[in-house]
């Protein structure tokens, strides 16, 4: 910028001398209409060198705001060859940067698969070791551990894919019964301890998603509606046409509830509600969190309403997909 600074001011300098030439050293020989014409052709090749600059110098503030992509050749045309060479220079360097992050993402998540796989089997002798326990009330307490424990390692497993997901989405027309049935299932076991009550209000809906992740959403949800349980404890699904191409899906307790300032950051990595940080319910932020980012990568709108002392309500939104996805009748679950 200061070169063409420079350039611009000697260039006005050169103008003003040659006029002050013309004009006053042979204007006996110099006629003033041919001045004119030849400032006016200065002018108009000043204009179109300098509307050419301003074209060149758009293109390049949109190319580094990232509105337009250039060529290599178009952007050593814009920049200059060594504006060029510093760009092309950091763009490697960032480039490169990238590469290594998302290997070493890859790297960690292949080693938290092969350690959940691996825990598994400790896990599993835990459980038959303690199947022969012949005390009872140590055995019932051996137990619920290793149910979270298994519950931990499953959500360490899956938590881990939630960045690199593009490989372990399968959309499917699934009968929402069936993802129901599912996630009551693993959770079995704390529901009928804390004599939770199921109420199920689902008839035969069908809806586009992945079974796999809207089961663990679920599990999130019921673990947390069974650490913040309350008396005589009511889990209620429920679901319905909300438009005529979305369905309602709704996830209702009768906890604790979460207090009215909480409401719009529960989905924030690590957040723990003002009634959760005395330590009584070994909160940890994350639950709800995981819930967030699966509503993401299954493009669902999450909506959660709760009142202290009444429960909380939380409704997914699912969205007719038949005109996205190409599925054979073999492939629908029936209801």
């Amino acid at each position: 910028m200061k070169e063409k600074g420079k350039s611009f001011l000697l260039l006005i300098c050169l103008w003003c001398f040659g006029n002050f030439y013309l004009v006053f050293l042979c204007a006996s020989h110099f006629y003033f209409q041919d001045l004119l014409y030849l400032n006016f052709l200065l002018l108009t090749a000043a204009a179109a060198g300098g509307w050419k600059d301003y074209c060149r110098w758009k293109k390049g503030r949109d190319y580094l705001e990232g509105k337009i992509s250039l060529e290599p050749w178009e952007q050593e045309k814009a920049f200059g060859k060594n504006v060029y060479a510093y760009l092309y220079g950091k763009e490697e360097a960032h480039r490169k940067e990238i590469q290594g992050l998302i290997r070493e993402q890859e790297e960690l998540t292949d080693y938290i698969a092969r350690w959940s796989h691996e825990a598994k089997l400790p896990l599993a002798a835990m459980k038959l070791i303690n199947e022969r326990s012949r005390d009872q009330e140590t055995g019932r307490e051996m137990k619920e551990s290793i149910v979270r424990l298994e519950s931990l390692v499953h959500t360490v497993m899956l938590g881990s894919k939630l960045h690199r997901p593009e490989h372990d989405v399968r959309y499917e027309k699934i009968c929402l019964r069936n993802a129901i049935r599912e996630t009551v299932k693993n959770q079995a076991y704390f529901l009928i301890r804390h004599n939770f009550e199921i109420k199920e209000e689902i008839g035969d809906f069908q809806v586009y998603t992945d079974q796999r992740w809207l089961v663990y959403l679920l599990d999130q949800l019921i673990q947390n509606a069974v650490k913040y349980r309350g008396e005589d404890p009511v889990l209620r699904f429920s679901a319905g046409m909300e438009k005529e191409d979305s369905v309602l899906f709704t996830v209702e307790d009768n906890g604790l509830g979460i207090a009215r300032e909480d409401l719009p950051y529960i989905f924030q990595k690590g957040y723990v509600g003002k009634n959760h940080r005395k330590g009584d319910y070994r909160s940890t932020g994350m639950g709800l969190y995981f819930v967030k980012e699966i509503s993401d990568l299954l493009h669902l709108d999450i909506r959660a309403y709760s009142e202290p002392g009444k429960g909380s309500r939380f409704e997914l939104r699912f969205q007719d997909l038949s005109e996205h996805l190409f599925l054979s009748e073999d492939t629908l679950q029936k209801c």
